[in-house]
């Protein structure tokens, strides 16, 4: 199965941006499209920017601009594109009328591929062209570095396209979970959604700071999460007898009002204190700075993590 050269990215903003990155440090030819001609200096600066951690962690010796060109017009973005990354705002009406856009302009061959966070792949290739091709190619910020890749499929989507779409992104080094069909936020942000909503709670009515709950993440269970998720974790906290203990000692605290899923109202307050909070925790850095830190953290812990997880997952 051949693997895919010409990419069209539609939209450059922090997600688009982030598969011109990575595809260019992946010897693709990338077609960048945004309306805004402006947004083509703030693609170029942030390609220079990462640069340095893009080739720490792909071990590449030196970026090829050659292979990128910009477009203003969304048919000529288009043309030859083999994978088409969509990544417009998360919105229905705009995704739905850009995509039948897409659909019209590229070759039927192509596979579409929407970086959206949680809606349903049906509805937003519902006027679309050809919708067997289209799915949902859900990354995580910031897609330069980070390797988890959710597909997921619409109604009509033929397994031949997931299966390439599959084999292409693991030829920019990313690591694809394959969801069994579409739902509401997929998989990964269901569990950031709850985590987050349970957040709001505790700030809303003042048990802690953005902060402390930070920390509370940072020096415990998100250490762990970045080898072992939920559930491999908890087998191990059953002792010898895994999983099958831990749920006879810890379900019955299932049955206790500790959480609220229910998000709390987002009020003027609330917002207040989360800004306040997150403002304070950056320490007078710029999001850019706290940008380098972050990438310089997240090689330097893959690498490690890398080592380990084949010990696990093997």
């Amino acid at each position: 199965m051949s693997i895919f050269k010409n990419v069209a990215v539609i939209g450059t903003g922090v997600i688009g941006t982030g598969w011109v990155i990575r595809c260019l440090a992946h010897g693709k030819k990338v077609r960048a499209y945004d309306i805004n001609f402006k947004h083509k200096n703030n693609l170029i600066k942030e390609i220079k920017r990462t640069w340095p951690f893009v080739k720490k962690m792909f071990k590449k010796n030196k970026l090829n601009l050659h292979n990128l060109s910009f477009y203003t017009n969304l048919h000529d973005a288009l043309t030859n594109a083999e994978f088409i990354f969509e990544c417009a705002p998360e919105n229905y009406t705009i995704k739905t009328k850009l995509l039948k856009k897409i659909g019209l302009y590229s070759k039927p061959s192509s596979i579409i591929s929407s970086s959206s966070s949680g809606l349903l792949p049906s509805k937003i290739y519902s006027k679309c062209k050809h919708p067997e091709r289209g799915l949902i190619g859900h990354p995580f910020n910031p897609v330069y570095l980070l390797p988890g890749i959710e597909i997921v499929p619409g109604k009509k989507t033929k397994k031949l396209f997931l299966t390439k779409a599959k084999k292409f992104y693991e030829s920019i080094s990313m690591s694809p979970i394959m969801v069994k069909k579409e739902l509401p936020g997929y998989l990964a942000d269901r569990l950031q959604e709850a985590l987050w909503r349970e957040g709001l709670h505790i700030i809303n009515e003042n048990y802690a700071t953005t902060k402390e709950l930070d920390r509370a993440i940072e020096d415990g269970p998100g250490l762990r999460y970045s080898l072992m998720g939920t559930f491999l974790t908890f087998h191990l906290a059953g002792g010898n007898q895994g999983m099958k203990h831990m749920l006879r000692q810890f379900g019955p605290a299932l049955k206790l009002p500790w959480t609220k899923l229910k998000a709390p109202k987002l009020t003027k307050k609330l917002s207040d204190r989360i800004i306040k909070g997150t403002k304070s925790q950056a320490r007078g850095k710029s999001v850019t700075k706290l940008a380098d830190i972050r990438d310089d953290y997240l090689i330097n812990l893959q690498i490690l993590r890398n080592k380990y997880l084949k010990k696990v997952r093997n």
